[in-house]
């Protein structure tokens, strides 16, 4: 990930521009298809995405899978009591899918309450079933359907979490 950096490939990684950039295979280059497509459709340039995770974050994370990363997780504030969630994951997003499961439950809802987040939005796009199994998993529900949400009028879905009335664990 960073230069000499050893991180075990069964945990995660803070997030850090340079751990998506300067590695053998930069991870943006090697995104899921459906999540390329996404980023075209909610107009964000590839070749900023890495800075767009990064820059103002409060909680996030890399997860590595043969040392390489396999996926992201991003939360950024929206205002003072909710963020927006992002993931963005690679080819090998079913070998870190787990991990990223049980880290949004046991780290980053903590971490967001104990800040005093007490609510989190996703948008994704339609038919991006392992994003919305993921959000699931995760306490959030579908909020609204958003058509016409992407640039090329493909429909979006408002998902969210609010801590008032979501706390469940992965078993639920």
């Amino acid at each position: 990930m960073l230069a000499g950096e050893v991180i075990r490939h069964d945990t995660f990684a803070p997030l850090h521009r340079d751990r998506l950039t300067n590695c053998k295979k930069p991870f943006v280059a090697n995104l899921r298809d459906r999540d390329k497509r996404e980023l075209d459709e909610i107009g964000v340039p590839r070749d900023v995405v890495a800075d767009v995770l990064v820059r103002g974050h409060v909680v996030g994370a890399i997860f590595p899978h043969q040392w390489m990363p396999a996926a992201v997780v991003a939360f950024h504030p929206i205002t003072a009591r909710c963020v927006s969630a992002s993931l963005l994951a690679t080819d090998d997003w079913s070998k870190v899918a787990r991990r990223v499961a049980c880290w949004g439950v046991r780290v980053a809802k903590p971490k967001l309450l104990s800040m005093g987040f007490t609510r989190a939005e996703c948008r994704v796009m339609d038919g991006h079933d392992d994003a919305i199994r993921l959000l699931s998993h995760l306490g959030f529900v579908r909020e609204c359907v958003l058509p016409n949400y992407g640039a090329s009028g493909v429909t979006f879905h408002q998902f969210a979490w609010r801590a008032e009335n979501h706390v469940r664990s992965l078993s639920a």
